[in-house]
């Protein structure tokens, strides 16, 4: 599932303008990298979304786990059937 267009943002997370108007585009990339990296509680609107990637860089976790959590993150804003591919150092994800 794809959702569509979007506000688009820089890669420091900061609104994408040009003249003066707001950028927007296909912006399912992007909300996957929000929801990666983000902590629960970080998106306001939906306290419950977000993967926390850095929680997992300070601890010994199985990659199933890492898996499993990241793929119900998604799921939880409709990404229906997340692929994820490579290893955790050098994560792909598909959408």
């Amino acid at each position: 599932m794809t959702h569509g267009t979007d506000i688009l943002l820089t890669e420091e997370f900061d609104l994408q303008i040009e003249n003066g108007d707001f950028v927007t585009g296909r912006a399912d990339a992007q909300n996957v990298q929000i929801i990666f990296l983000a902590h629960p509680g970080e998106v306001k609107e939906f306290p419950m979304l977000g993967f926390g990637a850095s929680k997992y860089l300070k601890g010994q976790v199985s990659k199933e786990k890492f898996y499993r959590d990241l793929k119900l993150q998604l799921k939880y804003d409709g990404y229906v059937d997340p692929v994820i591919r490579n290893n955790i150092e050098n994560i792909k994800i598909e959408i």
